[in-house]
């Protein structure tokens, strides 16, 4: 499998462990992620300025993957929903469609709808599969609680994205069941985190962000696992800001589904960047390297053994 990585902006330059964990993970799975150097920003800033501004940089991008021969794969949750939108609006009108392309062809390109888009979680969860994904784990967490949260964008609207069931998403829970940690159902799992917000009101920001966190620690996380990269500066960054001016606030760490996942493939805390989220402390590294189980294919020959000897 070959993808054309987009990143977006964000995350090569504030959250660079979310792409070398996914890496690290897809690599393990002969995944080749190719780095598109023409990509540019999927249009999201000025979305609620222009909408012909915001959906011709997105048209761009997947013209390049699509003269590249490739399909994309995001980790961004933002790009991801902007990038289904481009495809979406476009497959409805064709004379904007075909006005688009006239700017596109002064760079010798075009677009035509073949390249897909997909979520990483997708590709993870559906290209690769559970059952591949289950035959190169060499460990297992038994003893882990997590609070996923999706972030808005992933899941809506459906009609665009098309990720998963948006009001029972599946994908996560299949994913967390693999490796063996406890996805919680948990108050705002389904919540905005308040990142929209942050330098327009940063009151009701950190307020939504504070009602996240205090709902995953009642329901007794042990980490918080954001999809969204703006959901992850939320809890990485925004919570570190609070609690400085609250040090008696309850706080979670941030750990990335592919560093949780990757930690079970057994994977190098140095090489999914784990040091690299702010929340993590050197315990936390430990910590969760010591929680994880047996070797998966020890318990195999364990159970092997045991059928043997009851034979």
């Amino acid at each position: 499998m070959r993808y054309a990585f987009f990143q977006g902006c964000n995350i090569p330059a504030r959250i660079e462990q979310y792409a070398q964990s996914t890496e690290a993970v897809m690599a393990l799975f002969g995944v080749e992620l190719k780095e598109m150097r023409d990509f540019n920003c999927c249009g999201y800033p000025v979305r609620n300025v222009d909408e012909k501004a915001y959906i011709l940089p997105s048209v761009r991008n997947l013209a390049v993957a699509e003269q590249a021969g490739l399909d994309i794969m995001v980790i961004c949750n933002c790009c991801f929903q902007s990038l289904q939108k481009a495809k979406n609006v476009l497959t409805k009108n064709p004379e904007l469609a075909a006005e688009l392309n006239v700017v596109l062809a002064k760079e010798g390109l075009n677009y035509s709808g073949k390249c897909t888009v997909k979520h990483y979680l997708t590709v993870l969860h559906d290209d690769i599969g559970t059952d591949t994904i289950k035959e190169k784990l060499t460990n297992r967490y038994t003893e882990l609680n997590i609070s996923v949260l999706h972030g808005c964008h992933l899941l809506r609207p459906r009609e665009v994205t098309g990720f998963d069931d948006s009001f029972v998403p599946k994908i996560t829970e299949n994913l967390m069941q693999v490796v063996g940690a406890n996805s919680l159902d948990w108050p705002g799992k389904m919540e905005c985190c308040g990142a929209a917000l942050a330098g327009i009101n940063d009151e009701l920001s950190n307020r939504l962000l504070m009602e996240k966190i205090d709902g995953a620690v009642g329901a007794n996380a042990d980490y918080i696992t954001p999809i969204c990269s703006y959901c992850h500066l939320q809890f990485d960054t925004a919570q570190l800001n609070i609690k400085s001016e609250n040090p008696d606030m309850n706080s979670l760490p941030v750990l990335l589904l592919p560093q949780l996942l990757g930690l079970c493939l057994g994977i190098s805390p140095d090489q999914l960047g784990l040091a690299s989220n702010q929340t993590i402390a050197e315990e936390n590294i430990s910590s969760l390297q010591s929680l994880l189980g047996p070797p998966v294919e020890e318990k195999k020959k364990r159970r092997k053994a045991k059928t043997k000897a009851a034979a």
